[in-house]
């Protein structure tokens, strides 16, 4: 018995030098081969709205800390912009947004922290490192129901971003908006951010885009020089009828 398991062992071992130990390959095309490759998985990008105003003492106590978080977080992850709602640096169409998203004067204090519009809760005139940043990584880890790519081209005087939105979840969306913001830092606190432009006049409405269907956008921006400036961008896509206002993706323009 112990001869014939030896002789066995033996064979074995050079049937393995032979042809390798490695078992049976699986011929092309079968299951597993390639799997993933070619395919790029996106990612929710958290946009993150300040609405703030000078001399609101609460805001002189958050803005240093929503560009603390600003600094770690890649810009692929999450978006911050502030928006100026009263005075100095404010503009129309940040009032009308701001009254867009509260309806009602008494809860348009400053400061108010908006996380993809509505979609995780948003904070109230007074904030915390960690409540700000307990927000963003609960909105980081949601599903992205939308893919943005865009290209900008820009000369002294004029920009161009376009681009396309492709519904990637399985659910038809409706009521959307294209739309997009510049903003730049002022080069003090509190305003390294800001806002200077909302593209509401060139907002791309969509009655209905369904599971796989692409819509292209494109908006012009004239009278300034875009990199001379220093200026950033973001394009971002809106559901304009739900409760929750909710911004479903955005992309940063360099």
């Amino acid at each position: 018995m112990k001869k014939l398991l030896l002789a066995l062992l033996v064979v074995g071992l050079i049937k393995c030098l032979l042809i390798g130990c490695n078992g049976v390959t699986p011929p092309p095309g079968s299951e597993g081969e390639g799997e993933g490759e070619g395919e790029e998985e996106v990612t929710r990008v958290v946009l993150v709205e300040l609405f703030s105003q000078e001399g609101c003492a609460n805001c002189a106590i958050v803005e240093p800390i929503f560009e603390q978080l600003a600094d770690e977080y890649d810009r692929d992850k999450v978006v911050f912009v502030e928006e100026r709602a009263y005075g100095i640096y404010s503009l129309d169409e940040i009032r009308d947004r701001y009254e867009w998203y509260l309806p009602s004067s008494s809860d348009r204090e400053t400061p108010n922290i908006l996380f993809n519009g509505f979609n995780t809760t948003h904070i109230h005139v007074s904030a915390t490192y960690y409540t700000i940043k307990s927000k963003i990584i609960l909105e980081l880890g949601k599903d992205a129901k939308i893919s943005i790519s865009a290209t900008r081209s820009s000369d002294s005087t004029t920009t161009t971003i376009s681009g396309t939105i492709t519904n990637i979840g399985s659910s038809s969306l409706d009521n959307l908006v294209i739309n997009g913001m510049t903003f730049r830092d002022q080069g003090q606190v509190g305003l390294k951010y800001l806002v200077t432009d909302i593209f509401t006049e060139q907002e791309v409405k969509i009655n209905i885009l369904d599971p796989e269907s692409s819509y292209d956008f494109s908006f012009t921006l004239e009278g300034f020089n875009w990199d001379a400036n220093n200026i950033h961008g973001v394009i971002f896509v809106q559901d304009t009828d739900s409760s929750k206002k909710e911004i479903l993706q955005n992309l940063y323009i360099k």
